[in-house]
């Protein structure tokens, strides 16, 4: 059923908004690494960067910090006005468009929109598949001269509410929530269509690389000394 009234819509967001932030505030959040150095709300100076979070995990990137360097590409489409509503109740902004569509003078205007924030996209939305990822991170990398930055979250305890095609999950309350930043991956200017599905593959396998190790630290399993712990500030 969609609401159809943006009043109703707007105090349901920020109910819905509310209880996932006091959720947060119990929660105790884990960087991996030196992940705290490149995540979307740290200050990486004047360089600006693509995260690529997958769709199931858009929650902890949007309540993980108060405030944010970055704002969210979501789809044109009309189903996404909820998603916008939310993202504005959170404090995040939002920038409605496409990396595939409109051309070089689209990415133009993407990045104009997004000037001095990074930009955080769903690779594998808005209708799938699961954890597939598709091109126009890369193709947006390419006309931007932003890199890709990876990243995967996950959680001891949560929640998960199953969509059509992916679902969504929310940490429990008082569960550690653990924050895996992977390294900046470039991408040439006028790539050749091989060159940008080689890319696509390679940010594909970056970000299962990086679910992978998240499993191993969730079920307990030794981590690479190359990966320790370290507590947010």
């Amino acid at each position: 059923m969609k609401i159809q009234s943006r009043a109703l819509l707007s105090v349901l967001n920020s109910m819905v908004v509310f209880i996932i932030r006091m959720i947060f505030k119990t929660t105790r959040l884990e960087f991996v690494g030196d992940s705290l150095e490149r995540c979307p709300f740290a200050d990486t100076g004047a360089e600006r960067f693509l995260y690529s979070v997958w769709h199931d995990s858009v929650i902890p990137p949007l309540f993980c910090a108060v405030e944010h360097n970055s704002v969210a590409l979501i789809s044109q489409h009309r189903d996404a006005d909820t998603i916008e509503a939310m993202l504005k109740a959170a404090g995040m902004g939002a920038i409605r468009g496409s990396t595939t569509r409109g051309g070089a003078s689209a990415i133009k205007k993407l990045i104009t929109l997004a000037e001095g924030k990074h930009v955080v996209i769903t690779p594998d939305g808005p209708r799938g598949p699961h954890h597939k990822m598709k091109s126009g991170i890369v193709f947006l990398a390419s006309h931007s001269g932003r890199p890709v930055i990876p990243n995967a979250f996950s959680a001891s305890s949560f929640w998960k509410f199953q969509g059509s095609w992916t679902s969504i999950w929310i940490p429990k309350p008082f569960s550690t929530v653990y924050y895996l930043v992977g390294e900046p991956i470039y991408v040439p200017e006028e790539i050749s269509r091989e060159e940008m599905n080689s890319y696509t593959d390679l940010v594909q396998e970056k970000m299962e690389e990086l679910e992978q190790q998240l499993a191993q630290i969730v079920s307990g399993k030794p981590v690479p000394e190359t990966i320790p712990f370290r507590k947010a500030a």
